[in-house]
């Protein structure tokens, strides 16, 4: 489990090798199942596709669900971090 502090920025990212994966998004979700955001990635070329999410200000548990849909079939992939606060 990745752990995030409050406020930084998760790049979550996807790589298609091959075929060309259209659309690709990603939605982020709180531990009591809420949508905190989502969007849709960007082509950076070459089969590869980000998305910059920001870690949300409250302490807790998101998962992150990445779906694409690759000639025609769709794809999902998920991944679970925590947000903490930083310490001085």
């Amino acid at each position: 489990m990745i752990e995030a502090l409050i406020g930084d920025t998760l790049q979550i990212t996807w790589v298609s090798s091959g075929s060309t994966a259209n659309p690709i998004n990603y939605a982020v979700y709180n531990g009591s199942e809420t949508l905190v955001d989502s969007a849709s990635m960007t082509d950076s070329g070459n089969g590869h596709y980000y998305g910059l999410h920001t870690i949300p200000s409250s302490v807790g548990f998101y998962s992150v669900y990445t779906e694409a849909t690759v000639s025609g079939k769709p794809y999902r992939r998920y991944t679970n971090y925590k947000a903490v606060k930083g310490e001085v």
